[in-house]
């Protein structure tokens, strides 16, 4: 004979309530983040600037550029096949010290320049800066303790006759 249990009343899974859903309508959504992305970014690039990444375009001119005057005489004569263009240059390894001499591009937005104590990037590691705009002459001496040279916007710099 079959074995019959008292009915028990099993609870009734009852429906969830559901919460309302909370969407932003789509031009606000876009904006929402079209602005969260810009911060990032703006965020990323003030990190870069103040970790010195890009300390060549924040350098100010220390008053140690040596730009001839109209009078005076030009730099003495450029040591032929001794030149290299714009960009960051390891001293003794890619380019040699000494006196070099740059005539700013009529066209260049202004010319930039730093000479570094370290590759690290930072700020303390600047020795000497400078710049210039479109047709001005700017001569730099490269020492050989500088670690690093580097330019831009300034066009292919040439070695003088020390």
């Amino acid at each position: 004979m079959p074995v019959t249990l008292p009915a028990q009343s099993l609870p009734v899974a009852q429906p969830e309530e559901t919460q309302p859903r909370r969407e932003l309508p789509p031009p606000a959504a876009f904006i929402a983040v079209v602005t969260v992305s810009a911060l990032v970014i703006i965020l990323c690039v003030l990190g870069a600037a103040m970790s010195g990444l890009f300390s060549f375009v924040t350098s100010s001119d220390t008053g140690a550029v040596e730009t001839p005057a109209a009078n005076e005489a030009k730099p003495s004569a450029l040591v032929a096949g001794v030149s290299f263009p714009d960009g960051q240059w390891l001293v003794l390894r890619d380019i040699q010290p000494g006196t070099y001499a740059v005539a700013v591009p009529n066209d260049s937005p202004g010319c930039t320049w730093e000479r570094n104590a370290s590759t690290d990037g930072t700020a303390s590691s600047v020795l000497e800066t400078g710049g210039g705009s479109g047709g001005e002459a700017i001569v730099v001496s490269i020492r050989e303790t500088d670690k690093v040279f580097q330019s831009m916007g300034c066009g292919v710099w040439q070695r003088t006759a020390d």
